[in-house]
């Protein structure tokens, strides 16, 4: 594919929007051609200044010769069926996390894609761009901590107007911190075990509050604190313990401020100014593979485990004991 790449944008909300604002401005080989939202007005507010067309149906934008190529950020449950579409119009699409809200369509969208033999989709696991990230895993890959043996994530929240539910937390949350400890650890999760509190007392039957812990396939053990109610902002980061030593990731950008017998620094608000840079940096290697017909990034493998291991992780909690994660030979596209 060459020129510039044309890009329909499904769902315009904070990470939608967000998608199509990085594409008009920080993606030279790419342009916002295409928008679909069931807000229409709120769709023809971000077409409208690129000179974007607007849609009023997902499956017509995906379809469309105006569109080379797409991002899903609509709600989760829309995620498979709107891949599914990009498959068979051998489209390449950015689909946010997760893949799916079950593990059948996301293992049939595996299987579907390993039969067309390319990769088309990647997963929207943004921490894989993030430079906080990326310089753990160089340092990681430079050997200079040895054999890395422990993973500690957290992942800590502003409330959410609608609390989610227990599931909600592993499946939509959490799913970016089991992908980093794969991805770090360079291994598979092979067992999980979650525990959970309520910070309001009111919603007992919401754990808000989680602690996952994790044995991998290789050895390592992990552990990831997920906390949808912090009350202080959004703060999310990573310790690998290693054979020789020790790597995190680096503490927050914002000035520490020392005043009046206090020392103070502020937290991002949300996941949108955190990962501003991480978001960028992913539409632009994206676009770039797609034009270069080179994938890389998150694959739709990766999608599927991980939400295999988010979705073990709501039967531990059912069960309230560890559970295996069942994990299937990997297809040779994903090799």
């Amino acid at each position: 594919m060459t020129g510039q790449l044309r890009v329909g944008v499904i769902g315009t909300g904070g990470m939608g929007g967000r998608h199509a604002h990085n594409i008009r401005y920080q993606v030279a080989n790419a342009r916002l051609a295409a928008v679909m939202d069931v807000d229409a007005d709120r769709a023809a507010d971000i077409a409208g200044p690129a000179g974007a067309d607007v849609f009023t149906d997902s499956l017509e934008l995906i379809a469309s010769d105006l569109v080379d190529c797409v991002i899903i950020a609509s709600p989760d449950a829309t995620h498979g069926d709107l891949a599914f579409a990009c498959l068979e119009h051998g489209k390449h699409a950015l689909v946010e996390k997760p893949l799916a809200t079950d593990l059948d369509t996301a293992a049939a969208l595996v299987e579907r894609e390993a039969q067309l033999g390319r990769r088309l989709l990647q997963v929207g696991l943004m921490r894989h761009y993030d430079p906080q990230h990326v310089a753990v895993k160089e340092a990681i890959d430079r050997g200079e901590i040895g054999r890395p043996l422990m993973f500690r994530g957290w992942h800590r929240n502003p409330p959410e107007a609608t609390p989610p539910t227990s599931k909600e937390v592993l499946v939509n949350s959490a799913v970016h911190d089991l992908y980093s400890a794969r991805w770090l650890l360079g291994d598979e999760i092979s067992e999980i075990y979650v525990r959970g509190t309520t910070i309001n007392p009111e919603r007992s039957d919401q754990l808000d509050l989680q602690l996952i812990t994790m044995a991998m396939a290789g050895g390592a053990i992990a552990s990831i604190e997920v906390n949808k109610d912090s009350g202080f902002g959004y703060e999310v980061g990573v310790e690998i313990s290693g054979s020789h030593g020790m790597v995190t990731t680096a503490p927050h950008d914002t000035p520490v401020v020392r005043q009046d017998g206090d020392i103070r620094q502020s937290v991002e608000p949300d996941w949108l100014e955190r990962f501003a840079v991480a978001y960028v940096r992913e539409v632009q290697a994206w676009s770039t593979a797609v034009l270069e017909d080179r994938p890389e990034g998150p694959t739709a493998w990766d999608g599927y485990l991980t939400l295999a291991a988010a979705l073990t992780g709501a039967t531990s909690i059912q069960t309230g004991v560890p559970v295996k994660v069942d994990r299937p030979a990997r297809p040779t596209l994903y090799a």
